[in-house]
């Protein structure tokens, strides 16, 4: 039993010598870690660690360099309802009244929608961020204006049970879920997108994109494709507008709800000419945690539109080719412990040289795959959340470091034994 062991294990050492056996393993082990990158990438859950990655990349493309392509200035108004108020009756699940809740004041809305709807090609488009979950005296008049209107989406959400919870009013409706990732017990943070979410239900970003654009999403095996780019579902948020372009520098039109519905109709017509106007809670409960700080909940919407539009969630062969090339180099490190680094470092320094002993530990994997990051957001646009391969890259080449250190001690033992049978016994 014990010699075809013996030679499954010197079959593994010849494997290592041959160059080009190899790299062919390389390059499929680098397949199969490509498969398991856009598995993880499709998950809510980033390591803390990639998250102030992320951050710090952001920060220096965006705020520091400045490398942005953001939307025009006259593309957007921001309308903000937070103290646009009223009170309606609070009723428990056998339909008895219990109290008074506040909500967003329907009239208000009404008479907004209304106003558009005199010339309903003046303006591109209407998102309207609120929830529509407490019934209303006004409802039937809401009802009436958004049935009415164009280019028009409004919000709804899932709930606790994860299914669908819809508006009690019939007015067209996008999903505008955002999915939070727990940083501890009491904090939440935004930071990935799914323009599709629970498999089927199309988010508001991309119903706003369909509509606008006259082109519906195909569903492929492994990507999605919309105008013509194979798409990314689940992406890193990119921010190109954020709460300082529109509380500091007033870079974008923002106007409190009460304002904009007391003006001269001309006027209200002049603001939202040609604008896609963003309609929500920008001040007050829906604001979560993003790389930026916190955002109200519309602008991540607006953003996240903006990502798909500009196509930065859009994969490219050349992004493959990058992947593959960077999976298969580092599979190689770890398979072989011969890579073109190391046989470089060897030509310079002792094998116990401490720049040696850090090509063998897990921080040069974590430069690595950092460095892929940083090549990957700003050559692609596309955040890479790689730094978990680092551990598993490490636990490869330490287990066959290990495995190798052990059957050579093996192979040292027995030739030990086999001298002393010899010397004990020479003539047998």
């Amino acid at each position: 039993m014990s010699k075809p062991k013996k030679k499954t294990d010197r079959l593994i050492f010849r494997m290592q010598n041959n160059s080009v056996l190899m790299w062919c393993v390389s390059m499929f082990h680098a397949l199969l870690m490509m498969f398991g990158l856009m598995y993880y990438m499709s998950l809510v859950y980033v390591m803390p660690d990639e998250i102030l990655l992320i951050e710090t990349l952001s920060m220096v493309k965006n705020a520091l360099l400045g490398v942005e392509d953001k939307p025009s200035k006259d593309r957007f108004l921001f309308v903000n309802c937070s103290w646009e108020k009223g009170l309606t009756a609070k009723r428990d699940t056998n339909d008895f009244v219990i109290g008074n809740v506040d909500i967003t004041n329907r009239k208000s809305i009404t008479k907004f929608v209304n106003q558009l709807n005199q010339n309903p090609d003046n303006h591109e488009y209407l998102l309207v961020d609120v929830r529509f979950y407490d019934k209303s005296e006004d409802d039937s008049l809401m009802q009436a204006a958004f049935a009415q209107s164009k280019n028009t989406i409004v919000s709804y959400h899932k709930g606790a049970d994860g299914k669908p919870h819809y508006p009690v009013v019939d007015v067209p409706i996008g999903l505008s879920d955002l999915q939070v990732q727990e940083l501890n017990h009491e904090e939440t943070f935004v930071l990935k997108y799914h323009i599709i979410q629970s498999d089927s239900l199309k988010s508001t970003p991309l119903l706003m994109a369909e509509n606008m654009y006259g082109e519906k999403i195909e569903k492929g095996f492994l990507f999605n494709k919309f105008r013509g780019n194979y798409m990314l579902d689940s992406y890193i948020l990119d921010y190109l507008i954020r709460p300082y372009d529109i509380f500091v520098s007033n870079e974008y039109m923002y106007m409190q709800m009460h304002e904009l519905i007391n003006m001269p109709p001309f006027l209200i017509e002049d603001y939202t000419k040609d604008r896609i106007i963003v309609l929500g809670d920008f001040e007050d409960h829906d604001i979560h945690k993003t790389i930026y700080g916190f955002l109200p909940g519309p602008l991540i919407l607006t953003n996240a539109f903006i990502t798909l539009e500009k196509g930065y969630n859009k994969i490219t062969l050349g992004f493959f080719i990058f992947i593959f090339i960077c999976f298969t180099y580092i599979s190689h490190k770890a398979l072989t412990f011969q890579d073109l680094v190391t046989k470089f470092m060897q030509k310079f320094f002792n094998s116990d040289h401490f720049l040696m002993e850090l090509l063998q530990d897990s921080l040069f994997y974590l430069v690595f795959f950092g460095i892929m990051s940083v090549i990957s957001y700003f050559f692609f646009n596309i955040h890479l959340t790689v730094l978990i391969l680092s551990f598993y890259m490490y636990g490869v080449e330490q287990g066959l470091l290990f495995y190798k250190g052990y059957i050579e001690e093996k192979s040292k033992g027995k030739s030990k034994i086999t001298e002393k049978v010899t010397e004990e016994h020479p003539h047998d």
